[in-house]
């Protein structure tokens, strides 16, 4: 029998859904999906779904226990941040029913989560990054315009924006809450998507150049060979202690210098680019839980391919109350 997979607020990734579900029916798996909108177009990419509460809700866990349990499911992997502490506090529970969280630990995503604490853990680790600070910070900082404004705490690059002069910032300052304030860096984004063994050992890492991104997720992109790139990220994921997907983010300065500015444990909205230059995401993660050995294969995957995404609708007839 295969192993069957439990993907939590599913949204809008089709493509990653329609992935696991090919590769899992190879060797006898499902993939099973949840979300909290009946309107998520990916929900009906998957073999099965069902819909939950909210993850604040207090029936939470209790809804996925239940999936578990009924569908067989041996992993779960979540995608959004905002239910990953709910989650995690449940770890041992899902242990208990024979069901693996694929999840880093609450410490390493608490860190990821804040940027300017992942800010200090980069300079205290001689990882070069962009200078960042908190607005109570400001009048100590001999500041140079432009600056990059985001929330301490958020996912994506949605709700980022750049000051362009202290009536920008003033402005940012007053209409957001918490936010850092960080040195505007000119040069190319790059996004490397990583996948480490249960113990913390990367197996893989894709380097791929942003080349466009749309609301906050990339929509261009082609991977590249950057050997930097790939020994940095094995460096700050293996030093962080991730276990399964995550993704970091980086950008090579215009005097050539690399750059590291997020780390996400979690896919990234990209990974398909990933997965078809190589990295069988599905396959791996069900060996791993299934305690195979997995030798690593770092940098080795197809260069040069890119993705180039378009809107795809989908029809679904629903009733009045949707």
């Amino acid at each position: 029998m295969g192993t069957n997979i439990l993907i939590t607020t599913i949204g809008r990734r089709g493509t990653l859904t329609k992935i696991f579900k090919e590769e899992l029916h190879k060797i006898g798996g499902k993939v099973i999906v949840t979300d909290n909108s009946s309107l998520a177009p990916a929900l009906y990419q998957a073999d099965d779904y069902y819909l939950t509460p909210r993850i604040d809700a207090p029936n939470y866990i209790d809804r996925i226990l239940d999936i578990c349990q009924k569908e067989d499911i041996k992993v779960i992997i979540p995608l959004l941040e905002q239910g990953f502490s709910i989650l995690g506090q449940a770890r041992d529970t899902f242990k208990q029913v024979g069901v693996e969280l694929l999840l880093s630990s609450s410490k390493v995503f608490n860190l990821c989560k804040d940027k300017y604490n992942l800010y200090n853990y980069f300079r205290e680790h001689e990882i070069a990054t962009p200078e960042t600070f908190l607005v109570e910070q400001l009048q100590e900082k001999n500041v140079s315009f432009p600056l990059f404004i985001k929330p301490r705490s958020g996912q994506g690059s949605q709700d980022t924006f750049i000051a362009k002069d202290r009536r920008g910032l003033d402005y940012f300052i007053d209409h957001m809450e918490e936010i850092v304030i960080q040195e505007y860096i000119q040069g190319t984004e790059y996004t490397i998507d990583t996948l480490s063994d249960l113990a913390g050992n990367l197996l893989s890492a894709v380097p791929r150049k942003r080349i466009e991104v749309r609301a906050g997720e990339v929509s261009k992109a082609v991977t590249v060979k950057e050997e930097r790139l790939i020994k940095w990220a094995k460096e700050i994921i293996e030093g962080l202690g991730i276990v399964g997907p995550a993704n970091l983010q980086a950008i090579i300065t215009l005097e050539d210098e690399i750059k590291f500015i997020e780390v996400n444990p979690r896919f990234g909205g990209g990974v398909p680019l990933s997965y078809q230059a190589g990295v069988n995401y599905p396959k791996l993660i069900t060996e791993m839980i299934n305690g195979k050995d997995i030798e690593p294969f770092i940098g080795d995957f197809k260069e040069g391919l890119a993705m180039l995404r378009y809107d795809t609708p989908l029809f679904k007839a629903v009733g009045h109350e949707s």
